[in-house]
């Protein structure tokens, strides 16, 4: 079962995005968090952020050949959606992790 404090510091990693601070509120809680579970959240997230923000840069180049449309529009629901699930899963005491950046991080972190 998580602390209340655990699942503050989750959520806000992961809800960091939707005050403008998609990589900076996971690093931040990164580094100030002394709990395991928070920082295994904090690198998920963090990950996440920053692979939404390549994906998103690629995205905007290739728009000029009009396959980045579809990419951008990917991006921003998945930016969206994902984190809001995981906040659900925290709040619901529950492991959450990103498809495909969280098992990287969780096997290289």
């Amino acid at each position: 079962m998580l602390t209340t404090e655990q699942k503050i510091f989750c959520a806000i990693c992961h809800l960091g995005t939707f005050v403008g601070l998609p990589v900076l509120a996971p690093l931040v809680v990164l580094l100030l968090s002394n709990d395991e579970f928070v920082k295994q959240q904090a690198k998920e997230a963090l990950a996440f952020q920053i692979g939404m923000l390549a994906i998103a840069a690629i995205g905007g180049i290739l728009v000029f050949i009009v396959i980045g449309v579809p990419i951008l529009i990917a991006v921003a629901f998945a930016t969206v959606i994902l984190p809001i699930i995981a906040t659900i899963n925290i709040a619901d005491s529950k492991d959450y992790s990103y498809p495909i950046t969280g098992n990287f991080v969780r096997s290289r972190f």
